[in-house]
């Protein structure tokens, strides 16, 4: 069997195309199309987790394989979600179910519904009849004097309006550099007013099949964003009075509970744009996560397929996919198989199942005495580092280690120990 450092080596040099070999497979191609055909029906978390094959998929995807069965803590994690620190997420040293809390959040964007006509008033001689309310969103905060879309700076969402019970009306909103060029005076000052202007030209612009005429946007009396449906009546796509499907007249009311307003933020137009927040928050839905969470799967595929025969192999990829996102020693002694790499490469024996936290505290020292943790911000940095370990792997497991799946299960009595140390890991 080749070596360690050997296969690695084959396998980093062109990653993306040994991914794209692994995507090929047909079974991990048949479940890849399942998850993105079906993650954007899912609207809760309990439809999420009925659903075994999209839930088995994001479990695999985030390094959760082993903890599938348990759905009562998994729907704990997912329904307190990440957003607070005492969460329960957040309060578990493993930073995956912090990751896949955030992934999985099936409430973000905003909605809203408007009510029916009301009666109002006690006495029959002074009842009168109130009229049906629109609905409306209000933005959380009022907007600041100027923003700044000179640069990175993005908004896109999908701003969506149930016009009667059978027909939602949708169109997408993106506020940029080269979308606002056009409205506003200085990309670098762009005013509230500009805004409002630039979201109601595109709502406009998506034309009667869309919003045009169904929404519109303004700036309520704090300075914040409000979006409000309002009545339309128009004469179908061939511009004359009567016709059936697609040329029946059409009119909409307002107002009344069959009258929404949704929105939901999507994937911004570049991996080099910011999200910027003007009152609806920048957190993605699921679907619009999709491609991160099936690319999280098929490189988690690649990492379990390779320990299956090499269990180095599988610690020096997961290694190599993590490094960059390390802080502090802490991280790594959190993580079961990051510690086994940190151990192997500076000659550690492994971390006592009886550890305290005082002796955790005096390895985490030592680990960053050893270990140029800030350097792993540097790909070249970590690839060494990797093959260092895969050398030293070749010469001291060549017939193999503990099962793989000890180390990356994330459990074991230094996780507990490291509950609440890892979250404060700043005071070390």
């Amino acid at each position: 069997m080749p070596s360690t450092l050997t296969t690695y080596q084959l396998i980093a040099r062109d990653l993306g195309a040994s991914l794209k070999r692994k995507a090929a497979d047909p079974v991990i191609a048949r479940e890849t199309a399942y998850f993105q055909a079906n993650i954007g029906k899912v609207k809760s978390i309990d439809d999420f987790m009925k659903d075994t094959r999209l839930y088995t998929f994001a479990m695999k995807a985030y390094g959760l394989e082993e903890m599938t069965y348990a759905k009562a803590f998994m729907r704990k994690v997912l329904t307190e979600g990440a957003a607070s620190p005492a969460s329960f997420a957040n309060r578990l040293a493993d930073a995956r179910y912090v990751a896949f809390a955030r992934a999985f959040d099936f409430a973000t964007g905003a909605s809203a519904t408007g009510a029916g006509p009301t009666v109002s008033g006690t006495i029959a001689a002074e009842a009168r009849l109130v009229a049906a309310t629109p609905a409306q969103l209000n933005g959380a905060f009022a907007l600041p004097e100027t923003l700044d879309f000179s640069g990175p700076n993005e908004v896109r969402f999908s701003l969506a309006s149930q016009v009667d019970a059978a027909t939602t009306k949708s169109a997408t909103i993106v506020l940029n550099k080269a979308s606002l060029a056009a409205f506003v005076q200085n990309l670098a000052r762009v005013t509230p007013t500009e805004i409002v202007a630039a979201i109601n030209a595109q709502v406009a612009a998506s034309g009667e099949a869309g919003l045009k005429g169904k929404v519109q946007v303004g700036l309520g009396v704090a300075g914040s964003l409000f979006i409000e449906t309002t009545a339309f009546s128009g004469l179908g796509a061939d511009g004359a009075v009567g016709g059936s499907g697609d040329y029946a007249d059409v009119d909409y009311a307002a107002g009344g509970t069959t009258r929404t307003l949704a929105v939901r933020n999507l994937p911004l137009s570049g991996p080099g744009q910011t999200a910027l927040d003007i009152g609806f928050g920048t957190g993605l839905a699921p679907d619009g996560k999709a491609k991160a969470v099936t690319d999280a799967y098929l490189r988690q595929t690649l990492e379990t397929d390779a320990g299956v025969e090499d269990t180095g192999l599988r610690l020096a990829l997961y290694f190599a996919r993590q490094a960059s996102g390390l802080t502090s020693a802490y991280d790594i002694l959190g993580d079961p198989a990051l510690s086994q790499v940190a151990n192997t490469v500076i000659g550690l024996p492994a971390t006592s199942g009886a550890a305290t936290s005082e002796s955790l505290a005096r390895r985490a020292a030592l680990i960053s005495a050893k270990i140029d943790i800030a350097s792993f911000k540097e790909p070249a940095k970590v690839e060494a580092f990797v093959r260092r370990f895969a050398a030293i792997w070749d010469a001291q497991n060549n017939a193999g280690d503990s099962p793989a799946a000890v180390l990356f299960s994330g459990g074991g009595n230094q996780a507990a120990l490291l509950l609440g140390l890892q979250r404060s890991r700043a005071g070390f």
